[in-house]
């Protein structure tokens, strides 16, 4: 169905020398980024270059990253790090993302493309993180086209945040927009706030005709009454892969196409004390490919993320 080739990826992590850590000061978010997307960090045979990203508009708490590869969309990351939840804790910060065409600043431009769910913006890393109390653990997985920047969740069943983006297998015709901005987070930008709202919320940049913006979601093959884990038929947990899917004629969806580097887990996953987020699993699907787990959605489910390659 999706014409793709194998896209080797670089994991870069908290714990690398040199690397950046998340500190209380507005800006860490956007720092990591940088370190990891264009400037790279480490010394000597320790040091790790970055993806090969451009930035542009950088402030202390402000940037937009975009894809160099000659392939990719001109679609931009903008990143706004100084934010503080309204009406809520001063210590509690979240960060706002969107996707933007012909920047001209890290917020405004010819197109702006944010994560939407019911009328309100999804963001990415908000609540008491800015004393970072909990130590907080960060991994990014990427390549020239495409990343996923995820926080360890410190807690016991509470969820981790993703940041995703870049392109993504489309099966529209000549896609010029086929970059995708996925976010796991609570859909009132509660951070390592775990209900049912919990999800990985998404938008393409532009329709499938490339001339407006779209309703989208990305699903899986998951029951939302999903057996916990072990499975009683697998004897652990199975995972299947994440489509994104375009809304059509106000209430039907069509598949636009494959998030990759993505699956989601079809079971309720336990604790941090039987599995803990993070945690890496080598050769589950016999391919040799290493695999991230992280907790994230409101059924308890979680998402593996490959540390070997994603499908392009």
């Amino acid at each position: 169905m999706f014409d793709t080739q194998r896209v080797p990826v670089k994991v870069y992590r908290w714990d690398d020398e040199g690397a950046p850590q998340v500190e209380s000061a507005a800006g860490s978010i956007k720092t990591i980024l940088k370190a990891c997307l264009v400037t790279g960090y480490g010394e000597g045979n320790k040091r790790k270059d970055g993806l090969g990203w451009e930035m542009a508009f950088e402030k202390a708490q402000e940037a937009c990253f975009r894809s160099t590869h000659p392939k990719a969309t001109k679609w931009w990351l903008g990143v706004n790090d100084a934010k503080y939840l309204a009406g809520g804790d001063r210590n509690s910060r979240y960060t706002d993302v969107c996707g933007i065409l012909e920047p001209t600043s890290a917020t405004a431009g010819k197109a702006v493309q944010y994560v939407w769910k019911d009328s309100g913006r999804v963001r990415f890393a908000s609540a008491n993180y800015s004393d970072n109390r909990f130590g907080l653990k960060w991994v990014l997985i990427g390549h020239a086209r495409a990343f996923a920047l995820v926080l360890l969740s410190p807690g016991g069943s509470v969820g981790s945040p993703v940041l995703y983006f870049g392109e993504f297998p489309s099966l529209a015709v000549a896609d010029e927009h086929q970059n995708l901005l996925g976010l796991v987070a609570n859909r009132d930008v509660g951070y390592f706030y775990f209900n049912d709202y919990v999800g990985f919320y998404c938008a393409a940049m532009r329709d499938y005709k490339g001339d407006a913006p779209n309703g989208f979601f990305a699903g899986s093959n998951v029951a939302q009454s999903a057996a916990p884990y072990p499975s009683p038929i697998s004897g652990g947990f199975t995972a299947s892969d994440l489509y994104l899917f375009e809304e059509l004629n106000g209430s039907k969806y069509a598949l636009r196409g494959l998030v990759p580097g993505l699956m989601r887990t079809n079971e309720a996953m336990p604790g941090n004390n039987v599995i803990p987020q993070g945690t890496v699993y080598d050769n589950l699907d016999n391919s040799g490919d290493e695999w991230m787990y992280v907790k994230c959605f409101g059924n308890h489910s979680g998402l593996l993320i490959n540390l070997t390659a994603w499908e392009l």
